[in-house]
């Protein structure tokens, strides 16, 4: 068989798997990719890997010249335009990245997210022909294969080149787009690019807006839906930036057909220089560090605005989780998490987000319930939209098992740390104790998100076993105790000034009394295994420390809220010895048998008028009503006998002791007399009856009047 014969067989026996022709392929990106604010993110991202500080988008709303062009086929791209601009220079890696869709050149490289991969492509949703200026080219894409010829997919002119110079000076309408652009977002001028430097020091994407239909796709783009787009990344604007590793500022611009310049809007970061004495924290497993980071934004209807966020980057050390070492070097991930935490309290965070270096869509997957922010190199699916599960379809998925294995192992430790550093920050002034506490997660409002839920109760667990200082003495907020060394406050619904006086006491007896939060005290409950082994300052603990230390050096009123709160267990008979039984002439007596503590309660059958010489022994008029039901409650059991509720039986008792000693002889001028002890109104004789209307008096030696079966106390 000839060698002609041999190849005519070979072609008729051909057979294999075949690429699908280009626009298919980017097709099927965008519909797997959606539009919409993802596709600024994909090339702030862009930017970042590259290593550029400023990120600039322009919405030029204008429409340049069409005469002086590479061909006619370029007049409909003269029209309004999007730009994004970076301070970073493409590399040949880059030129040859751009070119090859949907195969990131940074793949290897763990520290790349990936450039020019299937995300840039999403920007196929607004345009056909993108074009790039960068160091010393010059590029157009042209994936329809329409403009520079049969198979030609785009065209790049060289500076370095002095036939492509001429021509680019040449193309004057061609390329004025880019010659206004310059005046926005570089101190370096179109000329002194292309003339002198034969460089520009930057990069800067220009993308015609769509204004028919396609090949590529039939999504038109005018001015409404360019709002839309910088809207929707304006939404998350001040997140943008927490987990960029370059990029500090991003503006967006807007520029009208007359050429007026809007700044829509403007965000920007920086970091406050780090104290020398807070050194990176190492723990047993991994090494991270924590920082401030502040956020500014800049809109015409607010101002500007500025929040500080706490940032914690955590990298589990090799060794510690081998399955988790073997994905980091098959998919180039590394494995670390950041979080993020916003010290302002009126934008303390009640549902985090996940992040994959740029925030995710603000959807219900994507946030946790935690908060903080959750960034790491995720694995996502296709759409860039969602983070990869262990779920039905995809158990063994290696991103999805990498993602499970990121938010088990090093998550919870992420966790630790930001609250450790939080503390630790927190001693030197620089960060309040309260913030500290904003960070705990509340597992109550976490119950319908099972993975995070899990993540935090077992992050918190941990904590608490390692017995590390997280809880900030109420009288020193900047002293710290661990969870065996603190006393906690228990009754969260006592009122304020209760509350204050209980926390004054325990604190100025050298308790190491902690008030935390609400959430705090029942994330304690959830995640320590025997709660009862926590020291609690209930009320007989306070019975405790005041036996004691007894109560020298307190205010009437602190006494009377502690007499309060010691009393609401209602276990009486522990108050024995303890002196809080306050009287009316301003002393506490002590809760005894003794005669001397006697104690009076009156009510208004049997009133305190009706022993006038015993005023002192009874209860102070401005008692609140829940000790003196206490109290009263109290004086009814056999515990203490001194203690009294007033009735006609102690009026017969002790009326007579308390007149006067001339009073209570025969022979003075007026006997006293008990009415009746059902009434129990006790008055001289000759005074009138409020019950009979009747006058009764007794002089000196005459009989007595009428009811001789009422008692008489002479």
């Amino acid at each position: 068989m000839s060698f002609s014969e041999r190849q005519k067989r070979r072609r008729q026996n051909a057979f294999g798997a075949t690429s699908p022709p280009f626009i298919d392929y980017l097709k099927d990106i965008l519909r797997r990719y959606p539009d919409g604010g993802q596709i600024l993110k994909e090339l702030i991202q862009n930017a970042d890997d590259a290593g550029a500080t400023e990120v600039v988008f322009i919405h030029d709303d204008r429409a340049y010249g069409t005469q002086a062009l590479w061909a006619e086929d370029l007049e409909k791209y003269q029209g309004p335009a999007l730009y994004a601009y970076n301070n970073a220079e493409f590399t040949e890696d880059d030129w040859r990245g751009i070119q090859a869709t949907g195969r990131s050149v940074k793949r290897n490289d763990p520290n790349k997210v990936g450039r020019f991969g299937i995300g840039f492509n999403s920007i196929y949703h607004v345009t056909d022909l993108p074009c790039i200026f960068s160091g010393k080219y010059l590029g157009m894409l042209d994936p329809q294969e329409k403009i520079f010829g049969e198979r030609e997919g785009g065209m790049r002119w060289s500076l370095d080149d002095e036939e492509d110079r001429d021509t680019l000076l040449v193309l004057s309408d061609q390329l004025q787009p880019f010659r206004d652009a310059l005046v926005h977002v570089s101190d370096q001028t179109w000329e002194d690019a292309v003339s002198e430097d034969k460089k520009f020091s930057g990069t800067l994407f220009r993308f015609s807006l769509r204004n028919e239909p396609s090949e590529i796709s039939d999504n038109l783009y005018d001015s409404d839906k360019m709002v839309q787009l910088f809207n929707s990344f304006i939404a998350d604007a001040d997140m943008s930036l927490l987990f960029l590793r370059n990029v500090s500022s991003v503006s967006l611009i807007h520029i009208s057909t007359n050429g007026s310049v809007n700044v829509r809007h403007k965000v920007s970061a920086s970091s406050p220089a780090v104290n020398e004495s807070f050194h990176p924290r190492e723990m047993p497993s991994v090494e991270g560090f924590t920082h401030f980071k502040n956020v500014s934004s800049y809109c015409p209807s607010k101002g500007k605005t500025e929040v500080q966020w706490l940032v914690t980057m955590c990298c589990m050390k090799e060794g510690h989780v081998p399955e988790l070492d073997s994905l980091a070097g098959k998919l180039s991930f590394r494995p670390q998490v950041d979080l993020a935490f916003p010290l302002d309290q009126e934008r303390s965070l009640t549902d985090g987000r996940l992040s994959c270096f740029l925030p995710l869509p603000n959807n219900e997957p994507n946030c946790t319930g935690l908060p903080v922010h959750v960034n790491a190199c995720f694995g996502l699916t296709d759409n860039r939209r969602h983070i990869k599960w262990q779920e039905e379809d995809q158990k063994f998925d290696e991103a999805a098992v990498w993602n499970e294995l990121l938010v088990k192992e090093l998550l919870p430790r992420a966790y630790q740390m930001i609250i450790l550093d939080a503390v630790r920050f927190s001693r030197s002034s620089d960060f309040p104790s309260s913030s500290a506490y904003h960070l705990w997660p509340d597992l109550d409002q976490m119950k319908h998100k099972e993975r995070w839920h899990s993540v935090a109760a077992g992050m918190l667990r941990q904590l608490l076993l390692s017995n590390e200082p997280v809880f900030s003495l109420a009288g020193d907020a900047q002293k710290w105790v661990t969870l065996s060394e603190a006393v906690f406050l228990t009754d969260y619904s006592m009122e304020p000034q209760m509350k204050n006086a209980v926390s004054g006491v325990l604190i100025a007896l050298g308790e190491k009394l902690v008030s935390i939060p609400s959430h705090i005290s029942r994330d304690i409950q959830a995640a320590v295994e025997n709660p009862k082994t926590l020291t609690r300052a209930t009320p007989a603990f306070v019975r405790k420390v005041f036996r004691k230390n007894g109560n020298a050096g307190l205010s009437r009123e602190d006494k009377l809220f502690i007499l309060e709160y010691v009393l609401s267990d209602e276990k009486y008979h522990e108050l024995w010895g303890l002196q809080l039984l306050p009287l009316s002439n301003g002393t506490f007596k002590t809760f005894s048998n003794e005669d001397h503590n006697l104690a009076f309660i009156d009510n208004k059958q049997f009133p305190r008028e009706l022993l006038p010489g015993w005023k002192d022994v009874f209860l102070p008029r401005d008692l609140r009503s829940n000790t003196l039901l206490h109290l009263e409650k109290l004086a009814e059991t056999s515990t203490y006998n001194k203690i009294i509720n007033m009735d006609s039986r102690i009026v017969a008792k002790f009326a007579i002791k308390s007149l006067p000693k001339d009073w209570q002889k025969t022979k003075g001028h007026v006997t006293w007399q008990v009415d009746s002890l059902s009434h129990a109104s006790v008055r001289p004789l000759g005074e009138r009856c409020e019950s009979s209307g009747k006058h009764r008096r007794k002089l000196h030696g005459e009989r007595e009047s009428a009811h001789p079966h009422k008692p008489k106390i002479k």
